[in-house]
């Protein structure tokens, strides 16, 4: 009876380590680290930390190889997007570019942080930028005030503040066919809304004339929200 009852507690004892060797195994094989196709759980987080934004470049200023990019607006309104040597630039359709491509007056969508400044206007790091205009406008400048008057030829007279170098504070803007009417973030909008006193943001030229104020023919005009 004895010999029986040892022989049993051998058999039980060797099944019990067969057993935790399967499970050993088992927990080596699924580390929590360990990654499931392509997504690994540090890639899911860095993609929850992005996010994106489109508006229209209302100013670049550069410094060395970095710049901050104002989007969505002027003075406090809009974005900030600080670009630096990791930031790569695009076109839609994959072209490849550079920081010194953009100019004020396109309108881009950024991949940025997440996190964004308590300032105003919030600034934030950019990682990709692709410019959804297909047109350069090298040159370009931009003026941002009120229209004080629409002129029987559909002219615009707008009087503000120069946003660009050589731009000036009050210019008159032509309107053709080709000129873009859109919001602060690219939208397309009704030429109607180009009426007295709403605010704007016009980009034209360079070419103006020596008159004053000067007269430009504007290729894109931003109408800016009006507060309620």
């Amino acid at each position: 009876m004895k010999m029986i009852k040892k022989t049993l507690a051998i058999l039980t004892l060797s099944s019990m380590l067969t057993i935790g060797a399967t499970y050993a195994g088992t927990t080596e094989a699924m580390e929590p680290d360990t990654a499931v196709g392509d997504f690994s759980g540090s890639a899911i987080k860095e993609a929850i930390k992005q996010m994106q934004s489109t508006g229209v470049i209302t100013s670049i200023r550069t410094t060395g190889d970095t710049a901050q990019i104002h989007i969505q607006g002027t003075g406090v309104d809009g974005i900030v997007l600080n670009v630096g040597p990791d930031t790569t630039y695009q076109m839609l359709d994959g072209t490849k570019l550079t920081l010194a491509d953009l100019h004020v007056g396109l309108t881009i969508t950024a991949e940025h942080s997440l996190a964004m400044t308590l300032s105003l206007p919030p600034q934030t790091s950019a990682s990709n930028i692709t410019v959804l205009d297909t047109a350069a406008h090298k040159g370009a400048l931009g003026t941002s005030g009120v229209i004080e008057a629409v002129h029987e030829d559909g002219s615009l007279l707008v009087k503000g503040q120069g946003l660009t170098e050589d731009a000036p504070d009050e210019v008159v803007l032509t309107v053709g066919a080709d000129t873009a009417i859109v919001d602060g973030k690219g939208i397309p909008i009704d030429k109607s809304t180009l009426v007295k006193g709403a605010n704007v943001i016009g980009f034209y030229g360079p070419m103006m004339t020596k008159s004053l104020p000067p007269i430009s023919n504007a290729w894109k005009i931003v109408v800016e929200a009006t507060e309620e």
